[in-house]
């Protein structure tokens, strides 16, 4: 009842205010003789709405079953949905909504037009009336009709008072703004809860995938007890929900906290809440970074252990309890499918999951700082320079950014058809081809050319890089002032960007590698080039320096991960390079498809909606590498399934953020953003519910 209460206090104040505004404006005109037909407008509405409210509960009285739970989840979606819109539309426009509306209520006057006013306040009450009635009909679902009809009754005697109040100058005891800004948050509530009733009862249905319980807690808040019967009455609360009305409700409120920023312009990526770590180069950080020492140490460290771990590999040899015999153990753990080998524990269980989760948090440090291939890469390179081979420049067409994506996606092909993450020998070989492949390529190229276009880890880590909340920025006032700009052409401390990068003025953190050359090269009474902090992800809320290759390299991802990660029977039937092939191309033909309807319905080129749109799947993106490509390491600490919950709800989330602010600055208008996110957020979600579907499967019951 309270839920109702508030509904529809909410709406009929907004009407009444409207209804409030054109009787003051007709009588500050001395135009009294119209106030018949301005409420005779406001009867039709309210009479209308009634006549709506009838017709919807008789449609959900007459469906029962199956149809009824579909019917439910439409009317509460809708609800939902229109809900966010009038919120964001009120927000948006409240500030010139009282100035259109009398200076429509002065043009019907103007025209001596009894007609025009009464239309305009029974379109003004039957707006309100019909999103109130939606908004009941919704709520029905948790509450007898009675006590729905009950609390609507309250809601609107309530709400008249309050109008009337208003209009006869008592707003001094009731701020309106505020007023708005309470029940707004209110009735997003109420909205989160539609959802998550509205996802329950599609699941019901069998419409959603069903989905295991996310938590229970019948133990400390009931849904039989009164604080749990008046929570599941406002706010659709359940002690139980499943895993996919958690995700749903928890991607509705980030969706409607984008949705009410607005569209406000985008500042450049320098100043998007950038933070500098340190004011000079005395700080800790700079002092080991600059350090030629440390930065010799650091690579050829890794370096060494990771020719021991080859060594153990190749040579099969037994270290403590990895005897080689049997799937790989470790006390409690273990993984079945993978040899018992140091090798495999510290390259697939431990380096490649915790560097792709690092390299998000701190950016692409491993492949400046730690990464031997690099140092090989190199080492190749000076000796290409004595034997003057190493100045050459990489081909135009494979600086295109093809080949990086390209490498990786057969690197990936070649491990899981050759199955080189299980015996340990496997793995070892496949490294040392890489190390063979990053110093042929230093001996012939210049600087940095393996890292830059040829280097597949580099390459998968760039994309996700953008998530980092890690960043390079130069203070451009400082550097304004510096002739020599030793960051750019380099010095005797360090040679140039091996990215060949600016860093003065840096789009994008993609390529940047961390190095800290940059760092090396400026001068420390200056101190300009900083490492910092930003929100996470900044880059791509436009996206900064979108780029056509990296866009379809995410969408061709979601197929790759798919193949490499799903648990269907019937899929591990075919053929790995038959499954590998098909869902890579069925992700991009419908990423492209997808963007060509979005192209239109936002007026987009269609190149700029394909090096665009893909980015706001890199957060789901990412979560689903980490479960595909950390399988090995999730069912070794017998984590798999709470884990991959856990990535696919904070990706899913993430990208919906990600989404809304890439569809705001590439579509203008409310409708038009709408229409242009539909075709992407159909993919979004499919790809979640497929997802869940393999990782969390369950038997979901309606229990409205």
């Amino acid at each position: 009842m309270s839920a109702s209460l508030l509904l529809v206090m909410r709406e009929t104040v907004e009407a009444s205010l409207l209804i409030g505004i054109l009787l003051a404006c007709l009588e500050r005109t001395e135009n009294r003789r119209y106030f018949t037909g301005v409420w005779a407008g406001a009867g039709a509405g309210t009479l209308a709405s009634i006549l709506l409210g009838a017709i919807l509960l008789l449609t959900l009285g007459s469906v029962a079953g199956r149809g009824r739970e579909v019917l439910e989840g439409v009317v509460m979606w809708a609800a939902a949905a229109v809900l966010t819109y009038v919120i964001w539309w009120m927000r948006r426009e409240g500030g010139s909504m009282a100035h259109s509306l009398r200076a429509e209520a002065e043009a019907g006057v103007g025209r001596g037009s009894v007609l025009a006013l009464g239309t305009l306040a029974f379109l003004a009450v039957f707006r309100e009336g019909a999103e109130a009635v939606l908004y009941l009909g919704a709520a029905a679902s948790n509450s007898p009709w009675q006590r729905i009809i009950l609390g609507a009754t309250m809601g609107f005697a309530v709400a008249v008072a309050i109008g009337s109040a208003m209009y006869r100058g008592g707003t001094r005891l009731l701020n309106p703004q505020r007023f708005f800004a309470v029940t707004s948050a209110l009735l997003l509530l109420f909205a989160a809860g539609m959802v998550g009733r509205a996802t329950l009862a599609f699941q019901a249905a069998g419409i959603f995938p069903g989905t295991v319980t996310a938590w229970n807690a019948s133990a400390v808040l009931p849904e039989t007890g009164g604080v749990g019967q008046a929570l599941q009455a406002l706010f659709g609360y359940t002690a139980t929900p499943s895993v996919l009305q958690v995700i749903f409700v928890l991607g509705f409120l980030a969706l409607a906290f984008a949705v009410q920023r607005g569209a406000e312009p985008r500042p450049s990526l320098a100043t998007t809440g950038f933070r500098s770590i340190g004011l000079s180069y005395d700080h800790p950080l700079y002092r080991g970074l600059r350090s030629h020492r440390l930065r010799t140490i650091a690579p050829a460290s890794m370096l060494v252990l990771l020719a021991g771990i080859l060594v153990i590999a190749l040579l099969s040899l037994s270290i403590g309890p990895f005897d080689n015999r049997g799937g790989l153990r470790l006390g409690p753990f273990g993984n079945a499918e993978t040899q018992n080998n140091l090798f495999n524990l510290l390259l697939w269980i431990v380096w490649l999951p915790l560097l792709t989760v690092l390299t998000v948090g701190f950016g692409r440090f491993w492949c400046g700082l730690l990464c031997p291939l690099r140092l090989v890469a190199d080492w190749a390179h000076r000796l290409g320079l004595k034997l003057g081979l190493g100045n050459g420049r990489v081909a135009a067409p494979l600086r295109l950014g093809w080949l990086l994506p390209t490498s990786f996606l057969l690197i990936t092909f070649v491990v899981r058809w050759l199955d080189v993450q299980g015996p340990a020998r496997a793995g070892a070989i496949l490294f040392l081809a890489i190390f063979a492949l990053a110093a042929m390529v230093g001996l012939v190229s210049r600087r940095g050319a393996w890292c830059r276009y040829f280097c597949p880890v580099g390459g998968w880590l760039g994309r996700a890089t953008r998530l980092s909340p890690l960043a390079l920025q130069a203070d451009r006032d400082v550097c304004a002032t510096c002739v020599e700009k030793p960051c750019l052409k380099g010095s005797e401390a360090a040679g140039r960007c091996p990215s060949f990068l600016n860093p003065l003025n840096l789009e994008t953190n993609r390529s940047c590698i961390k190095c800290a050359d940059c760092i090396v090269n400026c001068p420390s009474e200056r101190s300009s080039l900083k490492l910092g902090w930003r929100p996470p992800g900044s880059e791509l809320l436009e996206p900064r320096a979108p780029d056509l290759w990296e866009s379809l390299f995410v969408a061709s991802l979601l197929g790759m991960y798919m193949a490499a990660g799903h648990r269907s029977p019937a899929l591990a039937s075919l053929p790995w390079p038959v499954l590998f092939a098909g869902f890579v191309a069925l992700a991009m033909l419908v990423y492209v498809i997808a963007c060509a309807l979005a192209s239109r319905l936002a007026g987009l080129p269609l190149r700029t909606a394909l090096s665009t749109f893909g980015y706001l799947f890199l957060p789901l993106e990412f979560a689903t590498a980490l479960i595909a490509f950390g399988d090995d390491s999730l069912e070794f600490f017998g984590i798999a399934q709470p884990a991959a919950i856990v990535l696919l709800a904070g990706g899913f989330v993430w990208s919906i953020v990600v989404g809304a602010s890439i569809v705001r600055n590439h579509a203008s208008g409310g409708l038009r953003a709408i229409a242009t996110a539909a075709p992407l957020a159909i993919i979004l979600v499919s790809v979640l519910m497929v997802w869940l579907s393999w990782y969390a499967s369950g038997a979901v019951v309606d229990v409205t």
